[in-house]
């Protein structure tokens, strides 16, 4: 494990965490939980590799309301905690999570979006290896 990583690690770790706070703002209106089951089938629809097709067709879409409710959760929990450099490293795993899922729904849709998730999950395992959460976060308090 690394030491500290500096008020770097600890700039972007709160990069991250705005991301993910300015990104949920769009998804706490009732539109999005109305929307997303069709846009999973659409996901579905496109995406090539099988066992994501599966976990969309078999878990997501038929629970999409709860699925949003996780991503929902999923965004809050990531962007306070991570903004806030508080239990960063869980923070930044629920992170890893929610990137993951987005870059393996959307990754056909093209360079731009693979490239926005590939990079996000690089600078999480960036933030969990660093420490990040010691600088300038309340993770160095404890």
């Amino acid at each position: 494990m690394a030491k500290s990583g500096g008020v770097w690690n600890g700039l972007l770790r709160i990069y991250i965490g705005l991301y993910f706070l300015y990104s949920v703002h769009s998804k706490l209106s009732p539109v999005f939980f109305s929307n997303l089951k069709d846009q999973l089938i659409s996901f579905s629809n496109n995406d090539p590799l099988w066992f994501y097709d599966a976990f969309l067709r078999y878990f997501a879409i038929p629970n999409s309301f709860i699925v949003a409710l996780l991503i929902v959760a999923g965004e809050l929990f990531a962007g306070i905690f991570l903004t806030a450099g508080f239990i960063t490293r869980v923070a930044a795993f629920a992170a890893i999570l929610l990137n993951l899922n987005y870059l393996l729904a959307m990754y056909w849709m093209g360079p731009a979006v693979l490239g926005v998730n590939l990079t996000f999950l690089m600078c999480e395992l960036v933030i969990i290896f660093t420490d990040a959460g010691k600088s300038i976060g309340l993770d160095g308090l404890f």
